[in-house]
């Protein structure tokens, strides 16, 4: 079983926590568990069932109603809620539908609503306005997830099988299209962004080059001599000093200046270095997409 604080689910549902507090007193919505320390905490459960009651009060259901209702009922609830929602709603259902299964290893709902949203969006648009940003939301892409290890592997793995599979259905890109290297560095691991950006390159007939993960330095530099990219894109997911960070880009800048690179790191990282004009900052995926916006003729 998993162990969630009040301030985990705050951040899983986005309710503040004074609030799930008043709604545990007036209306016994939650019953938090006790630790043998006497310390509050939710178990999967609950914190998959109040995503749920979350959905509806944001869309317009009194709590006072809800909270009235059995699991089946919600459940129901959300499914109408999703049928019959706006594309903005939609969106923000579809991420938190995903949330849920993912905190109970439930596949078959995962493989169920990916479908739905490519049936609803397409594969692309699935990324840019689903994938992307429930990465986001439970911190998959910069390393402070809020799930448990084993329910960040489960959702990671899925998504990465679904990426894979969507990348090689693509076509090769066009003779003569740009050519990007992507990778990221030493120590790093964590790939869902890298990914993520090889198929929207790849689906706007960009040239991949995909390393993937802690390629060393000294390859880099064969690689960029063979195949001459015209852009780089790497992530900086792990903690490291700003220093660091600062002396990594500082030496990409010196080796290889020729070439447009584009680093994706936390804002609070970004905040704290000077990018070289050779460097653009990819905070999101619509600086990506801005980025070949403006690189198309």
């Amino acid at each position: 079983m998993s162990v969630y604080s009040i301030s985990d689910l705050e951040k899983l549902s986005g309710i503040k926590a004074h609030t799930i507090r008043i709604w545990e007193q007036r209306y016994e919505i939650l019953k938090p568990l006790r630790s043998e320390g006497n310390v509050r905490y939710y178990d999967d459960d609950q914190v998959r069932q109040f995503i749920q009651i979350a959905l509806l009060v944001r869309n317009g259901y009194k709590i006072s109603k809800i909270c009235k209702l059995d699991n089946a009922a919600i459940y129901k609830m959300v499914e109408d809620l999703t049928d019959e929602s706006t594309d903005d709603i939609k969106t923000k259902l579809l991420v938190d539908r995903l949330i849920s299964v993912a905190i109970d290893f439930d596949e078959h709902s995962f493989q169920r609503i990916f479908q739905e949203s490519i049936n609803h969006y397409g594969m692309i648009a699935t990324y840019e306005k689903v994938i992307y940003p429930m990465l986001v939301k439970i911190g998959l892409l910069w390393g402070k997830t809020e799930l448990i290890p084993a329910q960040e592997h489960f959702i990671s793995n899925l998504v990465k099988q679904k990426l894979y599979h969507s990348i090689d259905a693509l076509p090769p890109a066009p003779h003569g299209s740009k050519t990007w290297l992507l990778f990221l560095p030493e120590e790093e691991d964590h790939e869902l962004g890298l990914l993520l950006s090889s198929y929207i390159l790849r689906a706007n007939n960009y040239r991949v080059i995909y390393l993937g993960q802690r390629v060393p330095y000294y390859n880099l530099k064969t690689v960029i001599e063979k195949i001459k990219p015209d852009y780089m894109q790497y992530f900086i997911v792990r903690y490291y000093s700003s220093e660091t960070v600062q002396d990594l880009i500082s030496g990409m800048n010196h080796d290889f200046p020729e070439i447009t690179k584009c680093v994706s790191m936390s804002e609070t990282l970004f905040q704290s270095i000077q990018l070289p004009k050779d460097h653009r900052y990819i905070k999101d995926i619509d600086h990506l997409l801005q980025l070949i916006q403006s690189d198309k003729p």
